[in-house]
């Protein structure tokens, strides 16, 4: 039986990795535009909304129709990436569509989204019986909801009430996989779509299309000198053509801006992201009669039991359950086969997969033909939640899947700085005072509370496009640029004012473990497992030179002077360069396994060296000479820090413990036993008087340098503290957990001023700038985020 053309077309595009194409992207004549949030369904080539779940105010949703106890999507740190412009390139062909250039040879077109010139006539062949293509004009705009969790936790609590509301209500007849929650768009103004199917196998073909206006719309398709019937072929928007030439934009939500020029609708949408859900059906009193209490599968997702057929037993459901329903309604959707392999897979009651998930996927492979099958061979691991849900266990990617070098570089230029979080925490000024010097106050409408009494509001800072975790961050003594380094092997340098990204920097193979900025701003140093270390010019972003120790390095440091650059490495070795020259480094080679920290005393005389061993060496830089041995530690030593003159080091161990040394002579002068776990993290405050540290025990203490006593016990994290700094005015102390935060602390007193709740996974690494203007910090998820902290100069 022949598919029809919205299924040739939909299975044709979507292996190119945007989402979905909608045969139909015209918003339907009786609703608004697709947008983030969407609750609907896919209909003959169409998606038909439901309604929005990110509809905010009670007034809003009284006007506006929604389910029965309707809870807005609406999460505190909701990560939306975009809006991003499309490159300008041709037409976006599938697989077995190539276009022919004028000496009759083909080329395919995997590529990033098209734009069809204003007058665009191309030949092509197809390598196969079915195939499509999509032109458009102009660039298409992408806008994604990046909190995967936030969305799975949302359709899990509020799914039955759609069911509900589209069935009972309105009586559609929905089955529960055909309901979608939309999380991603892509969209233009003007478009053509084809479908090819039949005998075309071998077929010449051409295309002659206009896209340069509403008014002037038109598109012809022949293959094998046979026109391509209108069943098959698509052009839009049909708007009246006495429409208005400049109408305001119509969207659902804020976060939607679009970035078109012309004064036309952006309002087609091409492709879109979703999530989908489906439940078990289990036969919950059989298994009551066979079973005690603690086999019983979990319970459903709205915390009651749930039902069960009575022709089941727990194990080897019937196979009608698991369908093939990857053509529910007449739509083909892969989806679905994901869907189902989950609950085939595990003891889930429910299901939630998205098509970044099958991307993700199949990220480094060829594009299956058959998903289900596919799935079968490859065995993605299904992970079950608490609450029953099972996913498939992913790392899903920043944007689009990357096609060439070239056109991954001009999208990370078009996209610098997309990222941003809808709500980040801000002090409420109940808890700290708003002044001109104090933390940066929220936008005057953004005044809502949280549990915890503190405002939430649009951040501003930006986003990295890292695709594995951070795994060093760094400031330049100026304050003026930031750098991150990643997993991914990636390091990005920032403008810490114009609040963007400058370069991001790929030459290194493996990870990036550390990054250094010399003391006149102009170079930035990065030590990788590739067993590099590259110099970097910062304002120009080329590679200055190339350090070879041949082993991996994983700290560096450069002295304060600038004269020299040390680097510690994963076999215990300690190099040492000479800036003027880089070359022939002098190797120490005292410590016998990995070098984690390399810290220099403020007047550069003495560098602190430790990692896995429980001694740390201070090392004499004039003579290269340790100048000290601090032993006592239990453990391994996990950092340390230099008092600001330099004579007393304060260092952390997973023994439990935090000793303070006199640096010339290695003498312990404080034992600070204020932690029931290992202690990963020192400071000394600016004065020197206090020193913090912060432990697997969820807390930073804070005590006096000289006598020990404890002053102030920050308690607040969920999670191991990572990383502990002071502000290099003194005021503030930050800190960063396992828990995804990172907290600010009034430093005279322990309150709490702001709890910055962006990340949504560990964060690994925070730093001050050295005015204290901005803090900056880096995650496992791959971002970095980079606050104001201070009030802008008025008048």
């Amino acid at each position: 039986m022949a598919q029809p053309p919205w299924n040739v077309y939909a299975n044709q595009l979507f292996p190119q990795g945007f989402g979905y194409p909608l045969w139909l992207p015209e918003p339907d004549p009786s609703a608004r535009e697709v947008s983030l949030g969407d609750v609907g369904w896919l209909d003959n080539g169409s998606f038909l909304q439901l309604f929005n779940s990110r509809i905010k105010s009670e007034e809003d949703q009284l006007r506006k129709d929604v389910p029965n106890d309707f809870t807005p999507f609406n999460p505190p740190n909701l990560i939306v990436r975009g809006p991003m412009k499309s490159l300008a390139i041709p037409p976006l062909c599938s697989q077995t569509v190539k276009t022919v250039d004028a000496s009759g040879s083909g080329q395919a077109y995997i590529s990033p989204i098209a734009t069809a010139s204003a007058g665009a006539s191309f030949s092509f062949t197809c390598e196969d019986n079915n195939g499509a293509f999509l032109m458009f004009s102009p660039a298409a705009i992408t806008t994604e909801i990046k909190s995967r969790r936030h969305i799975i936790n949302y359709m899990r609590l509020n799914f039955a009430h759609w069911m509900e509301y589209a069935n009972e209500k309105y009586g559609l007849d929905l089955k529960e996989q055909d309901i979608m929650f939309v999380c991603g768009t892509t969209k233009t103004a003007r478009w053509a779509v084809a479908a090819l199917q039949g005998n075309c196998k071998k077929k010449m073909g051409s295309v002659t299309a206009n896209l340069s206006s509403v008014a002037g719309l038109n598109m012809t398709v022949s293959i094998a000198d046979n026109t391509l019937p209108q069943t098959h072929r698509k052009i839009g928007p049909s708007r009246s053509l006495a429409a208005p030439a400049s109408v305001p934009l119509v969207k659902a939500d804020d976060s939607e801006r679009t970035l078109v020029q012309t004064e036309e609708l952006n309002d087609q949408c091409l492709f879109i992201h979703y999530y989908q859900m489906k439940r078990r059906l289990w036969f919950l009193n059989a298994i009551k009669a066979a079973a005690g209490s603690h086999k019983l599968p979990p319970p459903g997702p709205d915390g009651a039991d749930v039902v069960v057929r009575a022709d089941e037993g727990v194990e080897g459901a019937d196979e009608d359950e698991f369908e093939q329903a990857s053509k529910t309604g007449g739509t083909w959707n892969p989806v679905n086969d994901l869907l189902n392999y989950i609950l085939e897979n595990s003891d889930a009651s429910v299901s939630i997969a998205s098509d970044l998930d099958i991307y993700a996927l199949f990220k480094d492979k060829d594009f299956p033909l058959d998903i289900a099958g596919a799935l079968k061979e490859l065995k993605p691991t299904v992970d079950v939640d608490e609450d029953g849900v099972g996913t498939v266990a992913v790392q899903l990617d920043l944007g689009p899947r990357a096609v060439d070098d070239t056109t991954q570089e001009n999208t990370e230029q078009l996209n610098q700085s997309a990222e941003y979080v809808v709500d980040q925490t801000i002090p409420n000024p109940s808890d700290a005072e708003q002044t001109g010097d104090d933390v940066q106050d929220a936008e005057n409408d953004a005044n809502e509370e949280d549990k915890d009494g503190q405002k939430r509001i649009i951040a501003g800072a930006q986003a990295s496009v890292h695709d594995g975790s951070i795994t060093a961050l760094a400031y330049s003594p100026n304050g003026r640029y930031a750098a991150s380094g990643s997993e991914d092997a990636t390091v990005i340098i920032w403008d810490v004012r114009g609040d963007h990204m400058m370069y991001k920097l790929t030459p290194h193979q493996d990870t990036v473990s550390a990054l250094a900025f010399s003391h006149d701003n102009e170079v930035l140093a990065s030590g990788s497992n590739d067993q590099n270390i590259i110099l970097w010019n910062v304002t120009s972003g080329q590679e200055i030179r190339r350090l070879e120790p041949h082993v991996a390095v994983h700290s560096l440091a450069f002295s304060p002077d600038g004269s020299k650059l040390v680097a510690g490495a994963y076999d215990g070795s300690l190099f040492v360069w000479n800036t003027e020259t880089y070359e022939d480094p002098v190797k120490l080679s005292k410590h016998v396994a990995v070098v984690t920290f390399v810290v220099f005393s403020p007047d550069g005389r003495y560098t602190a060296t430790g990692g896995t061993e429980s001694e740390c060496y201070v090392w004499d830089m004039t003579s290269l000479e340790p100048k000290s041995v601090l032993r006592g530690h239990k453990g391994m030593v996990c950092s340390a820090a230099f008092a600001p003159d330099g004579e007393r080091i304060v260092t952390a161990s997973d023994d439990g413990s935090s000793r303070i040394w006199k640096t010339e002579t290695g003498e312990a002068l404080v034992i600070l036993h204020e932690h029931s776990g290992p202690v990963w993290t020192v400071a000394f405050s600016p004065d020197g008087k206090r020193v913090a540290s912060g432990s697997s025990d969820s807390t930073v203490k804070v005590c006096d340098s000289y006598s020990g006593d404890r002053q102030l016990s920050l308690d607040g994290h969920d999670s191991m503290i990572n990383v502990v700094e002071f502000s290099p005015d003194g005021r503030y102390i930050a800190s960063a957990a396992s828990d995804n935060t990172v907290r600010l602390w009034k430093a005279e007193d322990g309150s709490a001023v702001a709890t910055y709740n962006e990340h949504s996974d560990n964060v690994t690494a925070v730093a001050f700038s050295p005015d204290s203007s901005t803090l900056a910090s880096g995650s496992h998820d791959g971002t970095v985020r980079i606050r104001p902290l201070h009030m802008p100069t008025v008048g």
